[in-house]
């Protein structure tokens, strides 16, 4: 019997802990990736060939936020997109125009934290 106890107890606490953070809670607020292509509907990729477009894309899901996107270049350069102003529900692209082949790292902040990044590649 207190076996039972002591197991009902334990699923007690864990469920509490599971329902005080869910774990997906800052993940959907946000949604980004990398596509080859600027459209709407766009697919995620990590693959590009190098003279195909290329875009950025973010959207919020809870709030009327103000991002700022970076990529990493292959040859360790950075570049930014800062204070990109992006509207809740809405779907923003920002044009990559890199045709250099190699990695890329794309990163998403937020209030000046990252929230994101995506890694593709684009040959050539």
């Amino acid at each position: 019997m207190k076996a039972i106890k002591a197991l009902a107890a334990v699923l007690v606490a864990s469920g509490l802990l599971a329902s005080a953070v869910p774990a997906t809670a800052g993940a959907a607020a946000y949604r980004h990736f990398v596509a080859c292509g600027i459209t709407q509907n766009a697919k995620p990729a990590h693959v590009c060939p190098k003279g195909s477009k290329k875009g950025a894309f973010f959207e919020s899901s809870q709030a009327t936020v103000s991002y700022s996107v970076c990529i990493k270049f292959p040859d360790g350069k950075n570049r930014c997109a800062q204070a990109q102003e992006a509207e809740e529900g809405s779907l923003y692209v920002n044009t990559l125009t890199s045709t250099i082949p190699g990695k890329h790292v794309a990163s998403w902040f937020v209030k000046g934290k990252k929230i994101g990044s995506f890694t593709f590649r684009v040959t050539g």
